[in-house]
């Protein structure tokens, strides 16, 4: 078995200003996101990260379970707190690229998203985000953005092997898991605050990430396949997906209400291929 995560060592090698300095750890749980769901609003703080070496009821989008292997990955849940309750399908996404800057730190291949929220390399899955968000009211009571992202697991089930991957597969080395949460956690930070100050470079960015940008794609919008081509021409600043039709018209569809085909492979639609 695989060491636990190292707390302390994690802590000495922070760098972010306030994100990740409340950090709860849990050698094993149901849930990272649930977890953090039951702590009173008054004692939830801002940038809290809550991470757990076993996760035992580990969900991806439409309650897909998340397959991870105890002592290997890394599998957290970070809590904001934001004033406005708007654009919380950007951050999602915001976080998502911020993920992909890392890990192509340690590898020569390019780190993609697949809408909604999947992180791919060479096509394959190396990990995923589950974004829930509670109100008091109309204002934002939490926003928990919960990650699973394979590091050091290097073997799967049958069910899912041919289309999961991890850090170590693609690097051919291991990766402290210490180290890269911090680099993570400082990019997250970074991009927290370009999400914040509406930084209008931020969503061209997130755009040239996701698969399928810039090309003429079919899509499934609630489990429908129009008739006709959409170009995906990227992410506007509340998240949603802007697809130009074939009468050149632009269509504007929210977070979980389309999904994109290019070429024959379906990229991204529910149900399709198992969480990992």
């Amino acid at each position: 078995m695989s060491a636990k995560f190292d707390v302390e060592r994690f802590s000495h090698m922070l760098q972010t200003s306030w994100l990740g300095h409340e950090f709860i750890y849990l050698e094993k749980t149901d849930s990272t996101n649930s977890y953090l769901k039951k702590i009173p609003s008054r004692e939830l703080i801002h940038g809290t990260v809550t991470l757990t070496d076993h996760q035992e009821k580990g969900r991806g989008q439409y309650e897909r379970r998340w397959e991870a292997e105890p002592f290997k990955n890394l599998t957290f849940t970070i809590a904001f707190r934001p004033k406005l309750s708007d654009r919380f399908n950007l951050l999602s996404l915001a976080v998502a690229y911020s993920i992909t800057e890392v890990l192509e730190e340690y590898l020569e291949d390019s780190v993609c998203l697949k809408w909604p929220n999947d992180i791919l390399i060479n096509g394959k899955k190396i990990g995923g985000l589950l974004t829930e968000c509670t109100f008091n009211g109309s204002k934002p009571d939490r926003v928990l953005i919960g990650l699973g992202l394979n590091v050091g697991q290097t073997e799967f089930s049958n069910e899912i092997n041919s289309i999961a991957t991890s850090l170590k597969r693609e690097a051919n080395h291991s990766v402290e898991r210490e180290e890269l949460l911090n680099k993570i956690l400082l990019s997250i930070e970074n991009v927290y605050h370009r999400w914040h100050k509406q930084d209008e470079i931020l969503k061209q960015d997130i755009s040239k990430k996701i698969l399928g940008y810039g090309e003429w794609v079919d899509i499934d919008v609630n489990g429908v396949v129009p008739n006709q081509k959409f170009k995906f021409i990227g992410v506007n600043s509340n998240g949603e997906l802007l697809m130009l039709n074939e009468q050149l018209d632009v269509n504007k569809f929210i977070y979980e209400q389309v999904r994109i085909i290019t070429g024959h492979q379906i990229v991204s639609q529910p149900g399709k291929n198992p969480s990992v």
